[in-house]
């Protein structure tokens, strides 16, 4: 799974919504696996951000909450932030937003 490029959408609600729809629906589903003793393949979470506007910062941090959620059932999932290495800020983003959400993030340079 893949946010990637600019995130400044006119009305962040409406372009977010569905996407935390869809993680919320994806979280109950692995939670069904796990009752059923189901193996869950790893999941690879990546954000590869150019730009986001504070608007969107307030639902990615609501997508990681929900990442977060998936992790503490013990479902291979990983969270991998790439950002451009001479671009400071996208990282500090990053960790901001991981350490606000209590996050396990993989810093990938590129």
């Amino acid at each position: 799974m893949e946010i990637s490029g600019y995130s400044r959408p006119e009305n962040v609600r409406i372009f977010y919504e569905p996407v935390l729809n869809w993680l919320e629906t994806l979280k109950s589903n692995l939670l069904d696996k796990i009752k059923s003793e189901e193996r869950i393949d790893p999941i690879n979470f990546n954000f590869k951000l150019i730009y986001f506007n504070s608007s969107s910062a307030k639902f990615l941090y609501d997508v990681v909450i929900i990442l977060n959620e998936i992790q503490h059932f013990d479902i291979p999932l990983s969270i991998n932030w790439y950002y451009d290495k001479e671009d400071s800020e996208l990282r500090e983003a990053g960790e901001d937003l991981s350490e606000l959400a209590q996050g396990k993030f993989n810093f990938i340079a590129q």
